[in-house]
């Protein structure tokens, strides 16, 4: 029984608050001493949990992720051979955290609201930041990926790359929808979310990262038009759509010089004119050669370890996330990783008879699958869909609620 009045819940709250500000915030991304302060905000977070819930009731999810999460830490202590291993390679810790939190919270999200806008406020500063640096040297967008100590300048000034668009790309059709909702439930929310649609669409396509504005349109297409209940439907025709804009670019002269004209100086057109080059030359060309490389790297790894995964033995390719946790945990891991990326969309479509809430769980579930097959995921982006994400879809079901609310299928 959850005991109240100790203030053991607001301490909760503050911690999850850090961590997520910690994961979506550029100059946090750099010093070791921001992960200590997450790793601590986590334990205190738990040991919170303890306090409150005594004796604490586990369902068979978070009694899964826990052991799970025994399974990362030990893994990675083998393979670093030091717990700073873990500070470094902390991505597959928090995705287990972070679902661990999630599940505590069903119920109980309302603890977390305050968290909304101070999100949204924050992504639209750096945002802003990484369009005004993308405007002075459109190069930075590519180089800001990579691990490396030029870039730091940029990152400790809030201009962020990988890790900043992609969460905000998982998060995409919720924020689009949240905000259409708040313009009659709160005004404040409504601003900041237009603030956010026009720095996020800003952002996208001066980076130039293909697969974020392939998945953000197609996230939004599906949940602005798509009628099916099925996720996997809704996936096929994402498939479907990818194929078709692959096949105009290479035959379609028009379309594809369309293309580059807008996206000129980009990571889309040099990727444009790649797929191109390998289809003239019968072989992958330059970045599609060194994703393809990539993901054959973590299929080789999976086929020497098909059960139980390399373990601390090797890892895979570093460039699909769901290849990548099958590769090194088996799959065992492979059905942890599906089942915590899309419990959040998941649960809310078996939870409500409304149209469009279902198409936009099936659409943000479509989003989150093509991110993680197609790029590797950062503590960001877990975070995003597991505590972020779920705070806009309580929103969004509270609003559609209210009495004489509007409904989107109207």
């Amino acid at each position: 029984m959850a005991k109240q009045g100790f203030g053991f819940s607001t301490i909760q709250s503050i911690a999850v608050a850090y961590i997520v500000i910690w994961s979506l915030s550029p100059p946090l991304e750099i010093d070791m001493i921001y992960r200590v302060l997450a790793l601590g905000a986590v334990f205190v977070w738990a040991a919170c949990w303890l306090l409150r819930e005594n004796p604490i009731e586990l369902d068979k999810n978070q009694i899964v992720s826990i052991f799970f999460l025994f399974v990362v830490v030990g893994v990675t202590f083998i393979t670093n051979g030091d717990f700073k291993g873990i500070l470094k390679q902390i991505a597959f810790f928090m995705l287990v955290i972070c679902f661990i939190i999630n599940r505590f919270y069903e119920g109980k999200w309302g603890e977390l609201k305050w968290i909304v806008p101070i999100v949204l406020v924050l992504l639209i500063v750096w945002n802003y930041k990484t369009i005004q640096a993308l405007i002075e040297d459109p190069t930075i967008a590519r180089r800001i990926v990579r691990d490396d100590e030029s870039i730091y300048p940029y990152l400790r000034q809030g201009v962020g790359g990988y890790s900043l668009v992609y969460p905000q790309v998982c998060l995409s059709s919720a924020i689009f929808i949240w905000t259409l909702k708040a313009f009659k439930n709160n005004k404040f929310y409504f601003v900041i979310g237009v603030l956010w649609i026009a720095s996020f669409v800003r952002l996208i396509l001066l980076a130039g990262y293909s697969i974020a504005i392939f998945a953000s349109v197609v996230g939004l297409v599906l949940t602005l038009f798509y009628k099916g209940k099925s996720g996997m439907a809704a996936f096929a025709i994402a498939a479907v759509f990818f194929a078709g804009i692959m096949l105009s670019i290479l035959y379609v002269d028009e379309f594809r010089a369309w293309l580059l004209e807008m996206f000129d100086g980009t990571a889309v057109a040099k990727k444009i004119n790649d797929l191109v080059a390998t289809e003239d030359s019968g072989a992958a060309e330059g970045s599609i050669a060194i994703r393809i490389t990539r993901y054959l790297a973590s299929v080789r790894v999976i086929v020497k370890y098909p059960i139980i995964g390399a373990l601390w033995r090797e890892g895979g390719g570093g460039h699909s996330a769901f290849l990548d946790i099958i590769a090194r945990y088996g799959l065992f891991g492979g059905w942890f990783f599906i089942k915590a990326v899309c419990y959040v969309p998941e649960y809310y479509k078996n939870r409500t008879d409304t149209a469009y809430i279902r198409r936009l769980c099936n659409a943000t579930m479509v989003i989150v699958m093509i991110v993680s097959l197609l790029n590797s995921l950062t503590y960001a982006m877990y975070c995003a869909i597991l505590i972020v994400l779920p705070l806009f879809f309580e929103d969004i079901v509270r609003w559609n609620g209210v009495k004489n609310e509007d409904s989107l299928d109207d």
